[in-house]
């Protein structure tokens, strides 16, 4: 449809021009409540508060359960296994400490 010149400005007759935003005219009711959303079924495998609850006495009681399976090194064993880390401790100190005055003296030979 074509616009004649002196239909600029002027909003249609069927008062469609604006829409009014917000709350519907019939939403001021008071009987009318908001709808309620289904609660959800519990996820598979989800903990209910009555598991939560228990849940630091029963995790204590696994553990202390577990730590009694644990085969504890005697003291010939702990004292070998010292001195094995201590040994590779020595070892890897004394490589790094060679790289370290190589690299160095390398540096300071080109600067």
């Amino acid at each position: 449809m074509a616009r004649s010149d002196g239909d600029e400005g002027k909003l249609p007759a069927s008062g469609g021009g604006r829409r009014r935003r917000g709350r519907r005219s019939g939403s001021n009711n008071p009987q009318q409540r908001p709808r309620k959303t289904p609660e959800k079924a519990p996820k598979q495998g989800s903990v209910t508060k009555d598991v939560q609850r228990g849940k630091w006495s029963r995790f204590l009681s696994e553990v202390i359960a577990e730590l009694r399976k644990v085969t504890w090194p005697n003291r010939a064993q702990l004292a070998q296994g010292t001195a094995v880390v201590l040994v590779v401790v020595a070892i890897v100190t004394a490589y790094l400490a060679a790289l370290d005055e190589i690299f160095g003296r390398m540096i300071d030979a080109l600067f």
